[in-house]
């Protein structure tokens, strides 16, 4: 389970965010397929072009648990790990059922979920509410860096807040949501958008824990026996979004 981006460069939304807080926006991630470790190369999916990195905490559970208070939270923890939250921001195109938000195009494609380099246990950690201190770089470029106290809900909220869902089990994995530098307050690169592009290293870090580094690649064909009904490339149907 992932949360929800906070955009902290977007100041007045996250002035309102926080004075109206509501609940988590949480949302599920592949396992198989799209976790992978540190040093394996990300895959920009062909033809999407639009494709971001969110440097996240990951939380990892070591006791079975189900509407888990917040003050009993950490009890369940196992310990911590780096995380990215890669994302498509393409969308999905127009006609058809729903709206251009598809939270299964954005966030379930392969390789979109780096986690490593390790599991640090919570013992060695501490709390990170007071500790956390995460970076992105790509390419020598620092383009997100945030402290806990940028959070908009905490580590044991989110925990509450997914245990009164869902059942949580030894090894299932939490993410913590990210900070600003990506979508409108994404930091432009030499590369021009300020998306990934091919040949680029990304390296996300947590002060404490480790750093996961990756090299993005662009898929560069498909099989040539498809229908026509896979996701097309974003540049088919970018004017008309």
């Amino acid at each position: 389970a992932c949360e929800g981006c906070n955009d902290d460069e977007l100041a007045q939304r996250t002035k309102e965010r926080r004075e109206n807080r509501g609940v988590p926006y949480l949302f599920l991630k592949p396992t198989r397929g799209a976790v992978i470790g540190d040093g394996e190369d990300i895959i920009m999916p062909y033809g999407r072009d639009e494709i971001e990195y969110e440097v996240e905490m990951a939380i990892v559970f070591g006791r079975t648990g189900k509407y888990i208070s917040a003050d009993r939270a950490y009890d369940h923890v196992f310990g911590y790990m780096v995380a990215m939250d890669v994302s498509d921001r393409g969308g999905r195109p127009p006609g058809g059922y729903a709206m251009r938000s598809d939270w299964f195009v954005g966030k379930g494609h392969d390789t979109f979920a780096p986690h490593g380099p390790w599991i640090v246990p919570k013992e060695f950690y501490g709390d990170p509410m007071e500790r956390l201190h995460q970076i992105t770089v790509v390419d020598g470029v620092t383009v997100q860096e945030a402290k806990a106290g940028d959070m908009i809900h905490n580590i044991p909220e989110l925990i509450e807040y997914a245990s009164s869902l869902i059942t949580v089990f030894p090894g299932d994995v939490m993410q913590s949501g990210t900070s600003g530098g990506t979508g409108a307050g994404r930091v432009e690169r030499a590369s021009g958008s300020g998306f990934l592009v091919d040949g680029e290293i990304i390296s996300a870090q947590i002060e404490g824990i480790g750093t996961l580094t990756h090299r993005v690649v662009a898929e560069k064909s498909v099989p040539g026996d498809l229908s026509g009904s896979q996701l097309p490339p974003v540049s088919t149907y970018r004017d008309a979004r």
